[in-house]
C-alpha cells in the first residue's frame, strides 16, 4: 500500500501548475541577481556566495518544521543521485556568479536563454520525454525573438559569454536531475542541500586562500570584508528570493515535463528590462520591445498546447474506463 508521504514524492502531470509554480520562480531569480550584482561591487565573489547560500538556507529549513521536521524532509533513498546534481549546482552556480562579476545582467541572460535547446534534449536524452515539433518550434522563434531583442553580435561579446554558457548547460542538466529526484525526495530537501554544499565549499577555499592565496585565481579569493546593517539586510532578501524561487522550480519540476518547461525561461527576460529600467534607468529601444512581442508569442503558444494537451487526456480518461 502506498503512504501519503510516498504518493507526495510521485510526479504528477499537472503541467499547467507546473508551468504557473515555473514563471514565480524564474520571476524571482532576475531581482535576486540584481541585488547580488549591487552587492558585488562591494564583495568578492565567495563571500556573496557564502552569504547568499546562508541567508537562502535559513527559510527553506524554517520551512521543513511546517512539512515533518528536518529529518523527514531530508532524508533520501537515492544519495548518489543526490552527490551527481550537487556537483553539477556547485559547478553551475560558481560559473554564474563569476560571470556577475564579469558582465552585465543583459549580457548573462542573453546567453543563458540557450537553455530551452539544452533542456529539450536532455529531457529527450535523459528522461526518454517525447517532444513534438511544435514544440521545437516554439522554442526556437522564442530564441529568436531574443536574438533581436539582445543583439549580442550588435557589440563586442564579453569574455564572460562562455562562461555562461557553460553555466546554461550544467543549468539544464541540473534541472533535469532535480526532475529525477523529484519522483523520490522532497522538494525542501532538493533546495536546501545545494546551499549546504555551497556554504562547506567556501569555507574550504576561504582556508586555501589564506594559507595557499597564490594558487587560488582571483576570482577566488575570499577576504572578509565587514558590512554595514543594511548590506546584511539585503543578503536576508535575496536570501528570501532565492529560496522561494529554489523551491518553486522544484515543484514546477514535480507537476511538468522538463520539454514543457523549457520555453518558459525566456519570460526572466521582462524582468530583466524592468529592472535595467527602474535600477539602472535604462530604457528598452524597438528591437527590445520587438523581440519581446516574440518571445511572448512563443510563451503564448506553448501555454495554449499545454492546456489542450491537459483538456484532451481529462475527455480521454472516460472513455477508457468505459
Amino acid at each position: 500500500m502506498t503512504t501519503e508521504a510516498g504518493a507526495d514524492r510521485r510526479l504528477h502531470n499537472r503541467a499547467l501548475l507546473g508551468v504557473g509554480l515555473m514563471i514565480l520562480g524564474l520571476s524571482l531569480y532576475p531581482l535576486s541577481d540584481a541585488f547580488i550584482k549591487h552587492l558585488m561591487v562591494s564583495y568578492s565573489v565567495c563571500q556573496t556566495t557564502l552569504l547568499r547560500s546562508i541567508t537562502r538556507l535559513i527559510p527553506l529549513f524554517i520551512a521543513t518544521f511546517f512539512h515533518g521536521g528536518p529529518r523527514k524532509v531530508l532524508y533520501s533513498k537515492h544519495p548518489k543521485n543526490h552527490m551527481i546534481r550537487l556537483a553539477v549546482n556547485l559547478f553551475y552556480t560558481l560559473s554564474f556568479m563569476i560571470a556577475f562579476s564579469l558582465a552585465s545582467l543583459t549580457t548573462i541572460y542573453t546567453f543563458s536563454y540557450t537553455s530551452p535547446f539544452f533542456m529539450i534534449l536532455l529531457g529527450a536524452l535523459m528522461l526518454k520525454e517525447k517532444i513534438s515539433l511544435d514544440r521545437w518550434f516554439a522554442v526556437g522563434i522564442g530564441l529568436i525573438g531574443v536574438m533581436i531583442a539582445m543583439r549580442p553580435g550588435s557589440s563586442v561579446i564579453e569574455s564572460a559569454a562562455i562562461l555562461v554558457l557553460f553555466g546554461t548547460f550544467l543549468s539544464a542538466l541540473n534541472k533535469i536531475l532535480m526532475r529525477r529526484l523529484a519522483a523520490t525526495d522532497h522538494s525542501l530537501a532538493i533546495a536546501i542541500y545545494p546551499n549546504l554544499v555551497m556554504i562547506v565549499a567556501m569555507l574550504l577555499l576561504a582556508l586555501i586562500s589564506s594559507v595557499f592565496p597564490e594558487f587560488l585565481p582571483s576570482q577566488f579569493s575570499f577576504v572578509w570584508k565587514s558590512m554595514p546593517l543594511e548590506h546584511w539586510g539585503l543578503f536576508a532578501i535575496v536570501g528570501a528570493l532565492t529560496a522561494g524561487a529554489q523551491y518553486a522550480i522544484a515543484q514546477a519540476l514535480r507537476f511538468a515535463q522538463a520539454s514543457t518547461l523549457a520555453p518558459i525561461d525566456y519570460s526572466t527576460f521582462f524582468w530583466v528590462v524592468a529592472l535595467d529600467f527602474v535600477w539602472w534607468n535604462k530604457t528598452p529601444d524597438p528591437y527590445t520591445l520587438f523581440g519581446a512581442a516574440i518571445i511572448v508569442g512563443s510563451n503564448l503558444y506553448i501555454l495554449f498546447r499545454t492546456r489542450k494537451e491537459d483538456s484532451s487526456k481529462k475527455a480521454a480518461k472516460p472513455a477508457q474506463a468505459v
